[in-house]
């Protein structure tokens, strides 16, 4: 893509986007930042991601321009447990000791996953709550998932998935925790 913003205004908006949002963009990520800027610009009310651009670093950001925004700049690449060292670990060593000290205190869990996208991390670790805890009716467990994309965060309350999300997950996990829906590939979690 051939930059139609000087890269002293992406570096600005970068820096904007951050303070704002709490999204990264360095450097080489800018080509997606434009790209993001020109998707975003008629919904914004602008002509092209120059003037888009321009116009966000002398406003405020609302929050319906935000959502805009972020609807445009932010990743949605996510599947069933992403990063399989990182649920591992969740798995073998930090859910088990907050498990059990949580067993003795209370039987009350509260995870936060942060830039949740289309709700698959919140759904592994979920399961993965539910493979741990076999008493798991007794315990008041909250995984609260958010986003700063609203889009994202509709399909994850849909919880509707299509055969790409469970690309690094075994056909046992899925049939375990997962129904079909008639509709084609796509699945759901069940309630």
């Amino acid at each position: 893509m051939t930059s139609a913003i000087s890269n002293e205004l992406l570096g600005q908006v970068s820096v904007y986007v951050a303070d704002r949002m709490g999204l990264s963009f360095p450097k080489e990520r800018w080509n997606d930042l434009e790209r993001g800027l020109q998707q975003a610009a008629p919904d914004l009310g602008f002509t092209d991601a120059e003037a888009c651009a321009r116009g966000l670093l002398l406003s405020s950001l609302t929050k319906p321009q935000i959502e805009i925004l972020a609807s445009h700049i932010t990743v949605g690449e996510t599947y069933f447990f992403r990063d399989k060292k990182s649920f591992d670990v969740l798995e073998n060593t930090i859910f088990p000791a907050l498990i059990q000290k949580r067993r003795e205190t209370g039987r009350q869990l509260r995870i936060w996953s942060a830039g949740c996208a289309t709700g698959e991390e919140p759904y592994s670790i979920a399961i993965v709550l539910r493979r741990l805890i076999h008493d798991i009716k007794e315990w008041n467990i909250t995984v609260l998932a958010t986003d700063i994309n609203p889009l994202f965060l509709g399909r994850a309350a849909n919880g509707l998935y299509g055969e790409w999300s469970f690309r690094d997950v075994p056909a046992a996990v899925k049939e375990r925790y997962f129904q079909r829906t008639g509709q084609g590939n796509s699945l759901f979690i069940p309630t």
